[in-house]
Formats: structure tokens, C-alpha cells, sequence
């Protein structure tokens, strides 16, 4: 009798167990990537339904691939963090310099921008190297990086550089003459006149076609957890098979059309500044 009682009890207890194991929710895997940024026209911008090219070009590797997307526009200091921690998945665009390289995982290139001198018509430039550029007023934008050579100048106190908070604030010192020159990404640096000012003075700015400075953007994917490593081998291949097929460079052609200048967020001109973070870009 004991011994049937015992048997009795033990598959009572299994079923117990067994029942409270079934009742346990199954984690998934979340199928919506979440990707932090900020405005940076005519790559990315808030203010339009796709959000620009960088955007279209994301949402449509991941939504080919199964998962949704979306956008967090957000200062960059705390995109950073959160990618960082992996309470979001992806912060773009960026540059993948050898120290962020170490912390983040970087996708493959999207599109590499080149970085130019915007200047006033009325002021000449020629130049060959960064050497030239002594005795010029130059405008930068905290925490952007216009690569080795213009930086190791600028840290050795052989160019006068002014750094400021914000783009449009150098463009706006720009058009005024305070400055006699701004570095800044071609793409980027056109489509903030086209937004700041009226077509009537749009000629008074342009740009040298000689690079400053080449860089690639890309994607920055968590360490923190497998599910970053796994997104980046999804968007690396969604984006070889767009390249392949040739809809990278049409989406890209974007850019540089007219109809498609995104606008630039609009920010305070007295945000000047004297002192900024080291190598980091395109912004913070």
C-alpha cells in the first residue's frame, strides 16, 4: 500500500513540475531593430516619412530579411551609451575609427562621403595640403574628425579653428565672413545652405572639390549581446545584395538631387564653443 501511495505521489509531483515548466514563457527574439541616431542631411533626417537614403537603405535590407525597423532620433551622447549597453540595436551613420572599432561592431560601408572646404565665393583658395591652410579662419563642428593631418595641425596649434556646436551655426559664420572656411561633408554642407538660406544667395558659397578628407559611413552594432553580430551579418549581406543589383547607388543618388535636399534642424548661433570631445564623428 505504501509503496502505491509513494508511486501515486511521484507522478503527481512529476506532473506539477512538468505542468509549471510548460507554463513558462518561451523567449523570442525580438524581429524589430531598433536604430538610434540624429539629423544629419541629407543622410538622415527626422523630418521626412523615409528619413533619407541611410534610412531607406536600412529599413529596406531588414524588412527583405523579416523585421521591422525603428527610428530614434535622440542626442548622440546617449545613442552612443545605449548601443553601447545593447538597449538598442544600431547607431548610425558613423565612422568606424580603430577606437570604435574596439567597442562596437561596424557593418560594412555604406557610402564613403568626402569631406570638402565650403568658403565664400569673394575669398580665394588654393590649396595643396594642410600646410596651406595656415592663416585662414576656419570653422569645425564639436566632435567631428577632418582626419590625421588636419587634426594633428590643429592640436599643434598650426591652424586657427574655431569649433562650434552645431552645423548650421558654421555655415550661418560662414555666410557672414566671420569664418573664411568650414570643412564639412559635400552632401551635408549643400543641403544646409539650400535650407538656411534663399536660392538668391546660394551662389555666394562653394565648395573646393579637393578632399580634405574621406571617410566611409556605417552601421555600429552592439557587443553587448550575440544579437548585435547577428543584425550585422543580416544587414552585410541585404547590403552586398543591394550593391550587386545596383538599387545602393540608386537609393544614394538620392543625395545629390535637388527635389531630395533634406532639411537641417535649426540650432541657437551663439552655441560656440572652445573645447571638444576627441575623434568623433560625424557627430555627437
Amino acid at each position: 500500500m505504501w509503496r502505491c501511495w509513494t508511486l501515486i505521489l511521484a507522478g503527481v509531483g512529476f506532473l506539477v513540475v512538468s505542468v509549471g515548466v510548460a507554463a513558462q514563457p518561451v523567449p523570442t527574439e525580438s524581429r524589430t531593430v531598433t536604430v538610434v541616431t540624429g539629423d544629419w542631411p541629407p543622410y538622415v533626417t527626422q523630418a521626412e516619412p523615409d528619413h533619407g537614403p541611410m534610412a531607406q537603405v536600412i529599413s529596406r535590407v531588414f524588412n527583405d530579411a523579416g523585421y521591422q525597423v525603428k527610428y530614434i532620433f535622440q542626442p548622440w551622447k546617449r545613442s552612443k551609451e545605449q548601443v553601447l549597453k545593447g538597449d538598442a540595436d544600431v547607431l548610425m551613420p558613423a565612422y568606424c575609427s580603430p577606437d570604435r572599432a574596439d567597442i562596437y561592431l561596424c557593418s560594412d560601408t555604406v557610402i564613403t562621403g568626402k569631406q570638402v572646404l565650403f568658403h565664400r565665393v569673394d575669398t580665394p583658395l588654393h590649396w595643396t595640403s594642410v600646410e596651406d591652410l595656415r592663416g585662414y579662419i576656419i570653422g569645425g563642428t564639436l566632435g567631428y574628425y577632418y582626419g590625421n593631418d588636419f587634426e594633428t595641425a590643429e592640436k599643434r596649434g598650426e591652424l586657427q579653428i574655431v569649433r562650434v556646436a552645431s552645423d548650421a551655426t558654421n555655415m550661418r559664420l560662414l555666410m557672414k565672413g566671420r569664418i573664411q572656411l568650414y570643412p564639412q561633408d559635400k552632401a551635408v554642407g549643400f543641403a544646409m545652405l539650400h535650407e538656411l538660406y534663399p536660392p538668391e544667395r546660394w551662389p555666394e558659397i562653394t565648395a573646393d572639390d579637393k578632399p580634405l578628407h574621406k571617410q566611409s559611413l556605417h552601421l555600429l552594432f552592439t557587443r553587448e549581446t550575440p544579437r548585435g553580430a547577428k543584425l550585422k551579418r543580416v544587414f552585410d549581406n541585404g547590403l552586398t545584395h543591394l550593391r550587386h543589383t545596383g538599387e545602393l547607388s540608386q537609393i544614394m543618388s538620392n543625395l545629390t538631387r535637388k527635389d531630395q535636399i533634406m532639411p537641417v534642424e535649426k540650432e541657437p548661433a551663439d552655441a560656440a564653443q572652445t573645447s571638444r570631445p576627441p575623434q568623433l564623428a560625424p557627430v555627437e
